[in-house]
């Protein structure tokens, strides 16, 4: 799972501005941020494939199966989620490489005072899944005062 060279290149660098951040909340992009950084100090190379997501993709995303929430249902449409994924793997870790990342968000999580749910704790398993718990009553105020 690590992959400290990859980590070097100019392509994970390219992969850490992938995401549309536009009207993301700013706790879940600290969040990232500092889950990013805790990931990198272990080699391990990481990127948020999706934080805001717009009622279409996620209609698509319905359809397809691969998610449970129609549009406007999800804490995507609202920027309060992050599918954070691996740089050379994507979705393709072991289940028990999930297991040691959603138990590294966690504890990033408790540190320092985020309150995220992870997908990877869910029956609907999404491992590369993180949201603010209170993203329902947060949503209300979107899009975020800047």
């Amino acid at each position: 799972m690590a992959d400290r060279p990859f980590l070097q290149s100019r392509k994970w660098l390219e992969q850490q501005w992938r995401a549309d951040w536009t009207g993301s909340h700013p706790d879940v992009r600290e969040f990232e941020r500092l889950f990013i950084k805790r990931l990198v100090k272990i080699g391990v190379p990481m990127f948020t494939h999706e934080c805001v997501r717009s009622n279409e993709r996620q209609a698509d995303l319905l359809a397809l199966g691969h998610s449970k929430a129609g549009p406007g249902q999800s804490a995507h449409n609202f920027g309060c989620a992050i599918d954070l994924v691996h740089s050379t793997k994507a979705w393709g870790l072991s289940e028990k490489q999930w297991a040691l990342i959603g138990h590294i968000g966690k504890e990033l999580a408790t540190q320092r005072g985020f309150e995220v749910v992870w997908g990877g704790d869910w029956n609907f398993y999404d491992p590369a899944h993180w949201e603010l718990a209170n993203w329902r009553e947060l949503k209300e105020q979107y899009p975020w005062p800047k």
